[in-house]
């Protein structure tokens, strides 16, 4: 039996969605960066007998986990940008996903 002749367009085609992945994890890297960190979530204080509920923005700081209080207004104000950033690594992980498994059929032809 004759040897199959490997057709380098199909690897052109896939290189190049490798490199087009790539751009889009720089891209989504680059937004993810101007977006804040972290959740949404109340906070609870107890003072003279009474207890307050408190909005606050909660993420990992250099010394562990920070509670940024808010007001209600800025609460709101962030919830779009919090919900964005959560997509956006939705979609970092896929293509990161995909540029691993490009690359792994890359290597093998």
């Amino acid at each position: 039996m004759p040897a199959m002749k490997k057709d380098e367009s199909v690897f052109r085609m896939l290189q190049s969605e490798r490199d087009r992945c790539a751009l889009v994890v720089d891209k989504i890297n680059r937004e993810l960066d101007k977006l804040p960190k972290g959740s949404l979530g109340d906070r609870k204080v107890r003072s003279h007998g009474k207890e307050y509920v408190y909005p606050c923005l909660r993420y990992r700081g250099e010394s562990g986990v920070v509670f940024k209080h808010l007001s209600p207004a800025k609460a709101e104000e962030i919830k779009p940008a919090l919900e964005r950033r959560k997509k956006l690594q939705g979609d970092l992980k896929a293509n990161k996903r995909r540029i691993s498994t490009l690359n792994a059929v890359l290597l093998k032809g």
